[in-house]
Formats: C-alpha cells, structure tokens, sequence
C-alpha cells in the first residue's frame, strides 16, 4: 500500500458530497431473447427499457451508486421463474445492456449468489447489500418483483429501512401493502 503523503494548501477543505445512497436493483435480469429459453411475462421482471428507467431515475436523484444484483438459479425458481436461464448467461445479458446505458451514476454488478450457488431468500441479499455499500438505500424493482416483495413476511421491517423505486407502467396494480405504504416508494415510469 502507498503511503506517501499529498500536499493541499492551507485551508483546504474537501468538497461537499453531493451525490448519496446507492440504488440497488434486484432482478432476473433475463434480458436474452433465447428461443429456449424465452423472457418471463411482461412486467414480472425488468427489461432493458426498464433498467434505462432506473438508472436515469438515479441519475436524476443524484444517487452515488447504481448496485444490479443478479440472484441464482436456485433463487429465481423459488420466486416462480419456471426455466430460469444460467447466471452466466443473465450477467452475460446484463453487461451488454450496462454498457449500452448511458449514465453519470457509477454502475456496479454483485454477483454475490455465484459464490453462494444456492438459494438466497430476498432478505438476506438485502442485509449483504446494506453491509457492504453505503447508504441510504432505494430499492429497484419491476411491478411483479415489487408486489411479490410486498407479500412477503419481512416486508414491513424493510420499507422501513429502504424506499422502492417501480420500474411500473401506467396499467400498474399495486399490492395491498404497497398502498398502505404508498409514502415509501417511487415510480420510475416506463415511457411506452
């Protein structure tokens, strides 16, 4: 490690930040157009119009940090995802659709659940994330994501701590839940 010294004038004061939080984005993102493998319904998960959604939205806000969280296999089946596609090949998806978005936030993908290779339920990928990057936190989902995540039993503990940003379209229903908590989330409107 480099431990020299750096020379600043007298008086001086390190800017003011004036981006904070990070943005995560919790999703399938199985953006292929396999014709094995073909894209979950509508809605249910993010396209790539939608990740372009969340990511302007950040850059808007001001966010720091845009985190995309790619869960396993084991995970997606658990959350209804019949045949979902490898993790490689989604991560393989998701940096093509990264490098193709054009934003001044700083993007970063956790592959944390290729190291774990089973299933992860929603709560413990989000207590990793709230360990390893700096808050506050907003919570990127799709409409099908968001009302799952709000039937969900540790919903109410978490709403408390994070606010979810919905990649939803106008036609968007929302749980129960999300109504009742209707002052904790945002809409990153998709534009038809």
């Amino acid at each position: 490690m480099d431990r020299t010294g750096i020379r600043v004038p007298f008086g001086y004061e390190p800017p003011e930040e004036t981006s904070k939080g990070t943005l995560l984005i919790y999703d399938s993102f199985d953006l292929g157009d396999d014709e094995d493998n073909p894209s979950p319904v509508a809605g249910d998960w993010l396209d790539r119009q939608g990740l372009a959604e969340l990511a302007g939205w950040a850059e808007r806000r001001f966010i720091s940090r845009v985190v995309w969280y790619v869960p396993h296999e084991e995970t997606l089946k658990r959350m209804g995802v019949r045949y979902p596609a490898p993790m490689y090949k989604r991560e393989e998806a998701l940096r093509e659709a990264a490098d193709s978005i054009r934003s001044g936030v700083r993007t970063e993908i956790d592959t944390w659940e290729r190291k774990r290779k089973k299933y992860t339920p929603m709560d413990t990928a989000l207590r990793y994330m709230e360990e390893r990057y700096k808050g506050p936190y907003f919570l990127g989902l799709s409409e099908g994501t968001a009302n799952r995540f709000a039937s969900y039993q540790d919903f109410e503990e978490w709403i408390r701590k994070i606010r979810l940003v919905v990649a939803a379209g106008p036609e968007f229903q929302p749980h129960p839940h999300l109504g009742k908590h209707a002052a904790r989330w945002n809409a990153a409107t998709k534009r038809e």
